[in-house]
């Protein structure tokens, strides 16, 4: 084979050597997710509406979350302009825009399920049948995809979640047809609330927790580590910008790393 080694000294990519320091640390911070990608770190199949990764020793699976799913925000445009009886969903939404803006995108997610359950209680005429029944589809397209990933048994949790589901759209009809459509709503704000419990954003977020929770636990973080926690700040930044997914590949890779480390370590 040919070989350059009689080049003292020779260095086959001077680039690598003049790249500006701002270029380096997001390409160590890939190069780190690519070599954890190729080792034993293992990832499981993946499609446009679902995600699943084994990482940081739990497996993060995450459920697209398909148009219709009700909002706070679509309650509220059932209510007649701007009905008294909206006042403390429409409240919540403003605290919750407040948190949002402050970075805390956790404390945002969980006052708007407030604020889609406040709204949906806070109906005193029948919403439309249509509006419901579009929703109801929505609900049943996410447990579809759900049952995707949970068939043979696999993650208990969201076959939980599925079963959740399915069970709150049955209930929701039943109400339907017995004409208590209001009832029906309330059953379908807290089914909607369970399906984005497992949406990208979401299951993003409690990866970023987990992850962040073991560097700060670890003294004297290795250069591993800080590339960890390079990765975090990358899918706090996904998140902000408003791509879940990014974020979620970039925390389990970051867990990715963090239990290579610990491995490592022996402990």
């Amino acid at each position: 084979m040919f070989s350059l080694d009689f080049l003292p000294g020779w260095n086959p990519f001077p680039m690598a050597i003049r790249m500006p320091y701002r270029f380096r640390r997001p390409l160590r911070a890939f190069a780190a997710a690519l070599a954890c990608a190729a080792s034993a770190c293992a990832d499981l199949p993946t499609g446009p509406e679902s995600f699943v990764r084994e990482a940081g020793g739990s497996v993060w699976v995450a459920v697209v979350e398909p148009a219709g799913l009700p909002t706070a925000r679509g309650w509220l445009g059932a209510l007649p302009g701007n009905a008294p009886e909206g006042a403390a969903a429409r409240n919540t939404l403003r605290e919750a825009s407040r948190v949002r803006k402050k970075g805390n995108m956790e404390g945002a997610l969980l006052l708007e399920d407030r604020a889609a359950r406040e709204a949906a209680a806070a109906l005193r005429h029948p919403p439309e049948a249509r509006l419901l029944l579009a929703a109801l589809a929505a609900a049943d397209e996410w447990a579809e995809r759900a049952a995707l990933r949970t068939g043979g048994g696999r993650f208990p949790e969201l076959a939980r979640a599925e079963l959740g589901v399915r069970e709150g759209g049955a209930r929701a009809r039943a109400r339907m047809a017995a004409g208590d459509t209001l009832a029906a709503a309330r059953e379908i704000a807290l089914l909607a609330e369970t399906a984005r419990a497992w949406a990208p954003l979401s299951v993003a977020l409690r990866a970023v927790r987990d992850a962040e929770r073991r560097i700060d636990a670890t003294p004297n973080p290795s250069p591993n580590l800080m590339r960890a926690r390079h990765l975090l700040r990358g899918a706090r930044e996904g998140v902000a910008m408003g791509e879940p997914m990014r974020s979620l590949q970039r925390a389990t890779y970051a867990l990715q790393l963090i239990e290579q480390e610990r491995s490592a370590r022996g402990r």
